[in-house]
């Protein structure tokens, strides 16, 4: 379950990239001609460490492939800010949570399937 969906709209804001922090989601590009929204769980020397909130892996993005940070994220007509105060507390502690969420959201999943079809008898 990310936490951008198809259909969604988003608004991604040109940065440099010493104001991209964790937390935050990036949109970048790679290979060529193939954009991603990965949120930022790190730093690799010059570079970050992005993951996909519903992914079970990493990836080391070079701060040259980074195009923007999402501040928008449109879902049914509601825009929901990435980049207020309780937001970016938000974000960073998706990040901190990020190596577990796979494994949480499955979980959560399997819970409200036998909760339903519990109540639905």
């Amino acid at each position: 379950m990310p936490f951008i969906r198809d259909g969604d709209v988003v608004v991604v804001t040109t940065t440099e990239s010493t104001e991209v922090g964790v937390g935050d989601v990036i949109c970048y590009e790679r290979p060529p001609g193939r954009l991603f929204l990965h949120r930022i769980i790190g730093r690799n020397g010059d570079g970050f460490v992005a993951k996909g909130d519903a992914l079970a892996f990493t990836e080391l993005v070079e701060r040259a492939h980074v195009l923007g940070k999402v501040i928008t994220v449109e879902r049914h007509g509601r825009g929901r800010r990435l980049d207020s105060r309780t937001a970016r507390w938000r974000n960073r502690a998706i990040a901190f949570l990020s190596p577990w969420l796979p494994r949480l959201l499955s979980l959560a999943l399997g819970v409200r399937r036998v909760w339903g079809a519990a109540f639905r008898g």
